[in-house]
């Protein structure tokens, strides 16, 4: 179905496939291929997508604004660095439980996607460094999810504060922030 969308529907701009879980790379791949305007796509809890979908929608959508891959578990750096270098102009970015992504994807998004304001990396294991880079590469952050990011310390946040100034949600449970770190960033 997804693919017969992509041939007859080549204007379509947004797309929710969310918790499809029927849904492959090569349906994804005909979106790339068919739907070069799309702007939006969700694919969470799409638990067959690879790095080869992704990197097919980093070609052929290159205005691509907001994806969402939360949970798509078989993403790795590649497929996310390859969307980072050719979707400059991504706004949203949801990678919540993708286990394989690491401080290098969060950080080649920090320096290619500056237009950046939300971003959810929940549940990965990445640590200060990778925040830091988003903090000060995506100025205009407004919403990040850090909860359960056993690395994160208060250095994070920290930079948060001193480079976001337009920062309205910040979650980070199950982190190293201290209580002093979250005193800092309430008073921001």
């Amino acid at each position: 179905a997804v693919i017969a969308l992509a041939e007859n529907c080549p204007g379509l701009t947004k797309i929710y496939l969310q918790e499809c879980e029927d849904i492959t790379d090569a349906a994804v791949i005909a979106l790339a291929e068919g739907c070069a305007g799309l702007m939006t796509i969700d694919l969470s809890c799409c638990y067959n997508i690879t790095d080869t979908a992704v990197i097919a929608l980093a070609e052929g959508c290159a205005g691509l604004s907001t994806i969402d891959l939360g949970q798509c578990m078989d993403i790795t750096d590649t497929g996310v660095i390859a969307l980072a270098d050719m979707c400059e102009g991504l706004t949203t970015i949801k990678l919540r439980g993708c286990a394989d992504i690491t401080d290098a994807t969060v950080i080649a998004i920090a320096e290619r996607c500056a237009g950046l304001t939300t971003i959810d990396i929940d549940c990965l294991d990445i640590t200060d460094t990778a925040v830091i880079a988003l903090a000060e590469g995506c100025a205009g952050l407004t919403k990040i999810w850090l909860n359960d990011c056993e690395n994160i310390t208060d250095a994070a946040l920290i930079a948060l504060a001193e480079n976001c100034e337009y920062l309205e949600n910040i979650y980070y449970d199950e982190t190293k922030v201290s209580a002093t770190g979250s005193q800092l960033i309430q008073e921001v």
